[in-house]
């Protein structure tokens, strides 16, 4: 069985960097400070996952088998990061899976078999694996 990619844009006012702050119904605390980088919050169809990702490229939400859900976006570093629900309905912290992109990160696969995909600084394709079992590790990221 394929997995579908459900991908929303994080919203993001130009000229602004936003902290990660969103209340009601997609209200958004910004502040202007000079930083060419818009920061979003990470935002999906099905929740507000926090934290400060590039507003640009946005976040990528990928259903795991057992129920839980993994989002991936480009952090304030440029490295990908990565956060998961958990199945008694709290969120994992915000774990860094390295790397440096410039593009949304691409999930796709099938159960816990995930390829991620992202354009990388150097303006190449990258990729990183995560192995096909619920303790499954990443390869690392590799062209």
């Amino acid at each position: 069985m394929k997995h579908t990619l459900a991908r929303k844009t994080a919203t993001a006012l130009a000229g602004l960097t936003l902290f990660g702050v969103l209340t009601g119904a997609g209200a958004a605390v910004a502040a202007t400070n000079g930083a060419d980088a818009v920061l979003a919050s990470c935002v999906t169809g099905t929740r507000n996952w926090g934290g400060n990702v590039q507003g640009q490229y946005g976040c990528t939400e990928y259903d795991l088998p057992n129920g839980e859900q993994q989002v991936f976006g480009i952090g304030t570093d440029g490295a990908i990061w990565t956060r998961w629900s958990r199945t008694n309905g709290t969120l994992s912290s915000w774990t860094s899976l390295g790397g440096q992109g410039r593009s949304t990160v691409y999930a796709e696969g099938t159960g816990w078999a995930i390829t991620l995909s992202v354009i990388g600084t150097d303006g190449n394709w990258w990729y990183n694996n995560r192995g096909g079992t619920a303790s499954g590790g990443w390869s690392g990221w590799h062209r």
